[in-house]
């Protein structure tokens, strides 16, 4: 997952903070996602990022990943 958010932030390495919007993989709703640069490596606000088995990201949102903090591999 390191690597996903490293090359995300690789495009503009002076970006403090990414802002995604995407759908939640378990409800559909629109999920906004802050990822922010910290002293220790990243902080995610508004969701949980899940890397994928394609080397892509899934996201879910807060309701979804206390219902389900695991994400479905199928």
């Amino acid at each position: 997952m390191i690597e996903i958010l490293m090359k995300m932030f690789g495009a503009d390495p002076k970006k403090a903070k990414i802002v995604l919007k995407e759908k939640c993989s378990d409800c559909g709703c629109e999920t906004i996602l802050e990822i922010a640069k910290t002293s220790g490596g990243f902080g995610l606000q508004g969701g949980v990022l899940f890397k994928s088995s394609t080397d892509k990201f899934i996201v879910k949102c807060p309701p979804c990943i206390e219902r389900k903090p695991k994400i479905d591999i199928n």
